[in-house]
């Protein structure tokens, strides 16, 4: 396609797009995904209590939510290799929508977002992500609630960059490590969760949860990536207590398997404590803190060099500190989160199981009614147990600034810049160690919500 074709695309796309916004506005700002990261870093999620709320559509009931993102942007390193780099422009259409439906004690949400990405000249790296999510929640007394929720993803690292749709962190319970990036290979995961929460009093609460995760690949570009498949289960108990009307302690005992590749199993058994309080009206803050306990067993595929992948036999248990915390931070019209964490979990894909160190910060200013600047940056290191026969790491930073502009209740344009590197270190495959830098143009559209009856 050439740059005429694009442009004649491009207007295919938004001329019935803005004309049916014009007669179909809606109140609601127009939505983005370049949100920051959350300030939490909690092996217990935010210390919070259990609100149900499906797919945190707070507030929305019984309605259809349509919307499109648009993007062009332009990569310096298509492939995702320094072996051979590549750069292009592409094109990037992700429409979605969700149906959420609240009956009574029972509230439900299902969304989907198919996204495809078109490249102008490097058309064999063309790709496509979906997306689908769905939440239900059920209140079966006024003090005992009922929560179900699962996802299922298809979907390759560069997708999940362009989005905004990466997180730079090994995530909660039930949860894989998503702070690796496997370089240009789609993957297939699916999350799935139950949760059972009971009220004990106006100040306490009792949850048990139980998780299963699952995450493989295709066959990846560089020949040299050996990648694993992993599969995971966790059941954990959560008790929550609100010391103070600013305060939450919560206390989690957790235990996690995971199956990487043909034989290597990782168990879990994990405590922690949690702490979170709202110091002022703009200051939050959140640590936690506790053992983990870790089986290893099974057979350690460790590579040297490209051609080269040797197995070592593992029967050894250890004890790691998992900790961490997050501040945010909210003046005026600037927000401020600051998060670190460190947590023995999988290896996503590259490696049988890590202890993964993350730190991000992000930063939101307001200028006016209008504009909005973003930027956020992290810094991570994932590194093999001490059960592997040579210790590998993966080490890697990442940075964004985003400047935004909503033109109208339902649209918002804006234009960035992102920059990722993944260096490695021992027995990692040699092809996971690249860098790539991105400039994009978005623009983000939200149609009218539906109403389904009452």
């Amino acid at each position: 396609m050439t740059a005429r074709d694009y442009c004649r695309l491009a207007l295919l796309v938004l001329a019935p797009l803005s004309l049916w916004g014009q007669s179909t506005s809606s109140s609601g700002a127009a939505r983005t995904q370049q949100n920051p990261p959350s300030a939490t870093a909690s092996l217990s999620g935010s210390g919070g209590f259990y609100t149900p709320s499906p797919s945190g559509l707070v507030g929305a009931r019984n309605l259809i939510s349509l919307g499109t993102d648009l993007s062009t942007s332009y990569d310096d390193n298509v492939a995702q290799t320094n072996a051979n780099r590549l750069s292009d422009t592409g094109f990037l259409i992700s429409p979605r929508l969700t149906v959420s439906r609240e009956d009574g004690p029972l509230a439900m949400a299902l969304s989907y977002r198919p996204t495809f990405l078109v490249y102008r000249h490097q058309t064999a790296y063309n790709e496509q992500d979906h997306d689908l999510n769905f939440d239900a929640n059920y209140r079966a007394t006024d003090r005992l609630s009922l929560g179900a929720e699962t996802s299922v993803l298809y979907r390759s690292s560069l997708l999940d960059s362009l989005t905004g749709g990466a997180a730079f962190g090994p995530g909660s319970p039930g949860l894989l490590n998503n702070s690796i990036i496997t370089p240009f290979a789609n993957q297939f995961e699916n999350n799935s969760r139950v949760d059972v929460h009971y009220l004990v009093s106006r100040r306490s609460a009792i949850e048990l949860f139980t998780t299963y995760m699952l995450r493989s690949f295709n066959k990846p570009a560089t020949s040299s990536l050996a990648l694993f498949q992993t599969e995971g289960k966790s059941a954990g108990l959560r008790y929550l207590y609100r010391s103070s009307p600013r305060s939450t302690i919560v206390l989690t005992s957790l235990y996690e398997t995971f199956h990487t590749g043909d034989g290597t199993r990782l168990g879990l058994s994990i405590a922690s404590l949690d702490w979170s309080m709202a110091v002022t009206p703009r200051l939050q803050v959140n640590l936690f803190a506790g053992p983990v306990y870790s089986q290893m067993r099974g057979n350690v595929l460790v590579p040297f060099g490209s051609l080269v992948t040797l197995s070592f036999p593992i029967d050894r248990s250890d004890w790691h500190w998992a900790a961490g915390g997050g501040i945010v931070f909210a003046r005026d019209k600037n927000t401020f989160r600051l998060s670190a964490s460190r947590q023995v979990t999988d290896g996503g894909g590259l490696l049988d199981a890590v202890t993964s160190d993350v730190i991000g910060e992000s930063f939101e200013r307001r200028l006016g009614r209008e504009w909005t600047v973003q930027s956020m940056a992290g810094w991570q290191r994932n590194a093999a147990l001490a059960a592997a026969a040579e210790q590998g790491q993966l080490e890697g930073e990442y940075g964004r600034i985003t400047i935004l502009r909503r033109v109208s209740p339902v649209l918002t344009i804006g234009t960035g810049y992102e920059y990722q590197r993944q260096s490695v270190g021992g027995s990692v495959p040699l092809g996971a160690n690249f860098d790539r830098n991105f400039v994009y143009f978005t623009l983000a559209y939200r149609f009218k919500d539906i109403p389904l009856g009452r």
